[in-house]
């Protein structure tokens, strides 16, 4: 089973995932959690889920840059043969006397490497991670500094007044349960997610929800204005 910790359209927040991971144990299904919404912007904690696999990277909202993702094994993970996997999976066995017909895996982790890729990125990862810390950038002060300005949109959205019709966001939960960005619904995504690109307002769009993802070196004055464009549009 797969799921995801934040969901990726709405920036819900999945609450319960200790209880989906025990049901899937006495189940005897493998359960992986898709963490790559929460990290930066949500503590993640991995209480409950020893027997899951967990994936997640850095891309989105940590700035490490492209290639810098992550699988977390669970313990049982030693006996599981990859069906699909590249040669670095082999790497430290390639020395060995082994069965032509199958693939030869080295130990642990190792075997669900993939093939060759850059390693730039880990480089810049490493100077971010440094940056982080000289800064007090804990995962607790990410997720102070995402909240307000969630909720600095969430308003500025509102105060524009725009009919629901042509766009809303779910205002019967808690900004605490949303992740990273503001999601609004709309059946003229696309159109709008044009119009502010011309304006110099960057945003992404899943379908009918367009997505306002803040970070932590905007102003709250940048974000005012980002939301009064849309107002701009709309009329």
């Amino acid at each position: 089973m797969l799921v995801s910790s934040v969901l990726f359209e709405t920036s819900r927040r999945v609450p319960g995932l200790s209880d989906v991971a025990a049901a899937c144990e006495r189940h005897g299904v493998e359960l992986l959690v898709d963490a790559y919404h929460a990290l930066g912007v949500v503590p993640f904690d991995p209480t409950g889920l020893a027997d899951a696999w967990i994936v997640g990277g850095g891309y989105k909202y940590l700035q490490l840059g492209e290639g810098n993702c992550f699988l977390r094994l669970p313990p049982h993970a030693q006996q599981t043969r990859p069906v699909i996997t590249g040669w670095f999976a082999e790497f430290a066995a390639l020395a060995d006397d082994r069965d032509p017909t199958l693939v030869a895996y080295g130990p642990g982790a190792t075997r669900f490497a993939g093939s060759t890729y850059d390693t730039t990125s880990h480089y810049r990862a490493a100077r971010v991670l440094d940056f982080f810390a000289e800064r007090g950038l804990t995962p607790d002060r990410l997720r102070a500094i995402s909240l307000h300005q969630n909720t600095l949109l969430a308003k500025a959205f509102d105060d524009l007044g725009i009919p629901e019709h042509v766009a809303t966001r779910d205002r019967t939960t808690p900004r605490e349960a949303f992740g990273g960005f503001l999601s609004l619904r709309s059946p003229r995504t696309q159109e709008f997610q044009r119009a502010l690109a011309e304006r110099g307002v960057l945003t992404d769009s899943r379908g009918e929800y367009l997505r306002f993802g803040p970070a932590p070196y905007l102003r709250d004055d940048q974000l005012h204005a980002a939301m009064a464009v849309l107002g701009e549009i709309v009329t």
